[in-house]
């Protein structure tokens, strides 16, 4: 009995080794799929977070570049206001000092004003105002110059300073205050021909009422 239940017992073990194998369940290797796929996921969360903690950055950086800009700007140009409103103020004063006179009191006193003048100008150079140079026959420039009037010498070339009407100042090496010029223009033919028409036609009018009258 004993050898026939040993051999009930092997040919059942050979049964079942030659059984096919039944297949693993695919559970495991979709939740191996779903970690990957979850994976993914936070990596392009942290690259979307990076990328946005990256242009804050920046942000930031070029934010605080502009307001040291700015504060430095204000700081090189905090007195450009002040110049602009005394230089007029220091020209209507230095005119009146350059007044001709032959009372020896009041020269005396002129005397006194003018070193004041000199003292306070001195102080606007060291704050960083300048006079622009600009001298009869130079080439006229916008930037620095403004244009008054027109005129015109044949015996000068065109778009030249003929006359300084005012000086001109920069403050730093911004214009305070551009010089103020009468340049060289040749009249257009057309515009001068119009103007001594009208001329002629004035002094034909005024002919005719003179015999009118």
């Amino acid at each position: 009995m004993g050898e026939d239940k040993e051999k009930v017992i092997s040919a059942e073990e050979v049964v079942d080794e030659k059984a096919p194998k039944k297949e693993k369940p695919k559970k495991k290797k979709k939740d191996e799929e779903k970690k990957d796929q979850t994976l993914l996921e936070i990596q392009d969360e942290l690259a979307e977070i990076k990328d946005k903690y990256l242009r804050n950055l920046a942000e930031m950086e070029n934010y605080k570049k502009r307001m040291n800009e700015d504060l430095m700007r204000a700081r090189k140009y905090a007195g450009f206001d002040l110049a602009s409103k005394l230089i007029d103020s220091i020209e209507i004063f230095n005119q009146a000092l350059n007044m001709e006179t032959n009372d020896p009191n009041l020269k005396n006193f002129l005397y006194g004003f003018r070193m004041i003048d000199d003292m306070i100008f001195n102080a606007l150079k060291e704050a960083g105002v300048s006079v622009i140079e600009t001298k009869v026959g130079d080439a006229f420039d916008p930037t620095k110059q403004e244009a008054m009037d027109k005129a015109y010498e044949a015996d000068k070339p065109e778009h030249t300073v003929l006359k300084v009407v005012k000086k001109g100042y920069l403050f730093k090496d911004r214009i305070l205050r551009p010089s103020m010029v009468v340049i060289n223009i040749k009249p257009d033919e057309d515009i001068e021909a119009n103007e001594k028409e009208e001329a002629n036609t004035n002094n034909e009018e005024d002919n005719q009422e003179r015999k009118d009258d």
